[in-house]
Formats: C-alpha cells, structure tokens, sequence
C-alpha cells in the first residue's frame, strides 16, 4: 500500500551493542539482512552475441535482444558472463530466453524457452581472436574466461581510462567513454598518466570541443590531481582489487610507496586480502610498463595523500 515503489525489506538488529558484536564482512554488518520481492521477469529474443574486451583483457559475451520492457526500462542487452554460462543455459542465437534485472537493476538471462526453437537457432562459438586487436586468445589456468594476450590493445587501454576517471576513481567531471575514445583515436593519450598533461589547445581541435567547454575539461582534469590513496589504488584497476580491498590496503600501508615495496608475505597477512588478490597486486607493482605508469604520473604532478595512522584510545 506504499505511495513509491520499493525493491524490499531490510530487517534489522535493533540494539546497538548486539549489532556491533556481530561485526562487518567488507562492507556488510551481519547485524541486518536485505529480503528482496522476486526480479520482475520478460520474454525477449537474442538475436545477436557479441564480444567485448573488459580493461583485464577478459572478453565477455554480450547478448543483444530484442527490446523488451522490463522493471520501468527498455532493454536492449544482456550481459552473459562466459562461455560455461552460455553453455549452463544451453542458449544459441535466435533462442527465446526468460529475461530479469538482478537486484532490479542488471538485466541478466535467467533461462532459454528451448521448446519454442523453430531449428534457425544457431550455436555461440566463441572467439579466436580478440575482436578489437586481432591478438590471440587464451585461458588462464584455473579461470573460466578467455583473455587478450595483447598488453597494448586498444580496448583494454580505453577501458582502463575509463574505470581510471570513473566516480569512484579520480572523478574527473565531463570525461566520459567517447571523449577518451577521441583522446585516444587521435594519438593525444595512449595511457591515463597523458591526461594530465593536455593543454586546452589539444582539446579545441576535436569534434564537439568549442573553448568553453575544453577549458572546463582542462580544469576538471588539473582539479583532480590530488587523490586520496584509497581512490588511487582503486583508479588502478589492479585485477580482483575493488573499492573495499582499496580501503583495505590504504589503511594498512598509509602510502603508494609502502604499498609499491610490499612483498608477497605483508600483502596475504592483511585481513580481507588473500593469496590471489595479494598476488595480482604483487605482479601489477613490479611490472616494468606499470612502474613507468606510476612514474608518470608523478611527474605529471599528481599528488596521492598518504593516511595518517589513528591512535588507538577511548575515542
């Protein structure tokens, strides 16, 4: 009988010394728990698979469909995960499929309506080579995606930019996926370390680029050269290091440069962070072309404020 729409419940512990004692996993208490009402579900059609190259290499298939409306939207596409998924759902091009948004957000393909098959369906062969670069694909032991073998793809470098500028990252107002694209068609940036170097000269020659508005990209940039290290260490984009792992290890090393010198031991002691992720962050800091990276953007003039340590006291 609510007047607004909502997604569900949240029940919570209601006293404040039980909440507390049950503690936080990452971001979540255990001291509430979310009940959701069932997805809203829709019946559509994929009438294409598609490839995209993520900022890891990892390519993803994506699921066009025939627009549908779902949860108070228009979809059009579908994210599939992987190849194991494609084949779990035993889904093929032109099949009726069972569409709902998880979390009332993401649409996702539940389940293929194989009775409804005409036999036009055709099967989902995955690719060869990456579809952005034309570099050779391969699997990484013991992991279900197909990656990029090219260091230098042109997909995987947009992609970085992107999640490197992105809300949670450096935040850089006004820069969005088709002006990176441009930046970087045009050979004005190769990596995010270029950005913090364009001169509103650079900007005007663009397409949709008028004064104003490269002046105000200019300053967006300029004004985002102090980051806090938490920030820092996510805009990265160091593989399985999300927001809460940045937190992490921000707290644990206060600076970039203890974060850069850590050994693989320091890295598995920090609570939260396990043999794969303190891995992946080993490999990312001692790779020649990321060190380069780093010291880019030291002399570009970024600044990373490092974390004071909290005394520990009643307060």
């Amino acid at each position: 009988k609510l007047p607004y729409w909502t997604d569900g419940v949240v029940v919570v512990i209601n006293n404040n010394k039980n909440f507390d004692k049950l503690g936080v996993v990452g971001k979540t208490p255990r001291g509430m728990i979310a009940y959701k009402f069932p997805a809203e579900q829709a019946t559509t059609v994929v009438e294409e698979v598609n490839w995209q190259v993520g900022r890891t290499g990892a390519i993803t298939p994506v699921a066009t469909l025939r627009p549908t409306a779902i949860g108070g939207t228009i979809v059009t596409h579908a994210t599939l995960h992987n190849l194991d998924e494609i084949h779990r759902l035993d889904l093929k091009m032109g099949d009726t499929v069972i569409l709902e948004k998880a979390g009332d957000v993401i649409p996702k393909v539940v389940r293929v309506l194989s009775n409804l098959r005409t036999g036009k369906e055709k099967i989902i062969h995955p690719p060869v080579k990456c579809p952005v670069c034309n570099s050779i694909l391969k699997h990484r032991e013991g992991e279900v995606a197909i990656y990029c073998t090219n260091k230098n793809c042109f997909a995987q470098e947009k992609e970085k930019i992107i999640h490197f500028v992105s809300k949670k990252a450096f935040n850089i107002d006004g820069l969005g996926e088709s002006i990176v694209e441009q930046l970087l068609n045009a050979g004005l940036i190769t990596t995010a370390a270029d950005l913090f170097t364009l001169k509103q000269g650079d900007l005007e020659s663009l397409d949709r680029f008028a004064e104003k508005s490269a002046q105000n990209l200019i300053s967006a940039i300029q004004k985002s050269k102090t980051v806090s290290l938490p920030r820092f260490i996510y805009a990265l984009g160091i593989r399985n290091v999300g927001e809460q792992t940045a937190a992490d290890l921000a707290k644990y090393f206060t600076s970039i440069e203890k974060l850069q010198n850590a050994s693989l031991e320091n890295l598995t002691s920090i609570l939260h962070v396990g043999p794969t992720v303190a891995k992946s962050i080993f490999q990312w800091f001692n790779d020649n072309s990321n060190i380069t990276f780093l010291d880019k953007l030291k002399k570009a003039g970024v600044i990373v404020k490092s974390i004071g340590r909290k005394n520990q006291g009643k307060l």
